[in-house]
């Protein structure tokens, strides 16, 4: 799925959060959105996802402005989970949603590593455990395109790259992939373009590969080389 950002604006409680901004996500391929805190990148990612509406501008999914819900997934700032619940359950509430079966559900559990975690309730689950299953609900759809949002938070060194190695394989499979992390060396594994915002607008729009210096580039635009 190309996803396609065009002159969109976005003011939240007065502050103009995202100006003009324009870029592509090519289809199949996985794109790394940098940026400080408070550059817009959560924004634009929930804009993205149809959790906040643009001010001005459009954005399109292979050239229309919607898609069926399921084609996108997202694990947007904390995931969205039931502590009452066990991973199994949390899963099931967005299956039913889309009538999807629990050998898949059993499927995304083995994926992110919760396949032994049986009835115990996702409130008892340590942070990484949550990040898991949040990026288990953005999978579950078989989505086409995928927001991720700082998705290795509370994951230790294997759980990061194991997390690492799922978004290769989901890339192989064809999935388009937004990822947004303050680990720089992540971006630069895993990842085709880079775009960095910078209050509010797109400082840079890059090809990633070997010649890129992403921490260089970085640090250069938001602290001006310091």
């Amino acid at each position: 799925m190309e996803v396609s950002i065009k002159n969109v604006s976005k003011k939240f409680k007065g502050k103009q959060v995202l100006k003009d901004i324009s870029f592509t996500i090519e289809s199949g391929s996985v794109c790394g959105l940098l940026g400080i805190n408070g550059a817009g990148k959560s924004t634009l990612m929930k804009l993205l996802y149809g959790l906040e509406q643009k001010d001005q501008g459009q954005i399109t999914y292979d050239g229309r402005v919607k898609t069926d819900r399921k084609n996108i997934g997202a694990l947007i700032e904390n995931p969205a989970i039931y502590g009452n619940l066990s991973a199994f359950d949390n899963l099931m509430t967005k299956a039913l949603l889309f009538n999807i079966s629990k050998d898949r559900i059993q499927q995304v559990l083995s994926i992110v590593g919760l396949s032994s975690t049986g009835k115990k309730r996702a409130a008892k689950f340590s942070i990484g455990m949550k990040q898991r299953l949040g990026i288990g609900m953005a999978i579950l759809t078989h989505p086409n395109f995928l927001i991720l949002d700082e998705p290795t938070n509370g994951l230790d060194p294997d759980g990061r790259e194991e997390l690492m190695n799922l978004i290769m394989r989901l890339k192989d499979d064809g999935v388009t992939i937004l990822i947004s992390s303050h680990l720089l060396n992540e971006i630069h594994q895993v990842t085709d373009k880079i775009v960095i915002l910078n209050d509010g607008v797109i400082a840079l729009e890059n090809k990633n590969d070997d010649s890129v210096d992403i921490e260089k580039m970085f640090f250069s635009i938001v602290h001006g080389g310091k």
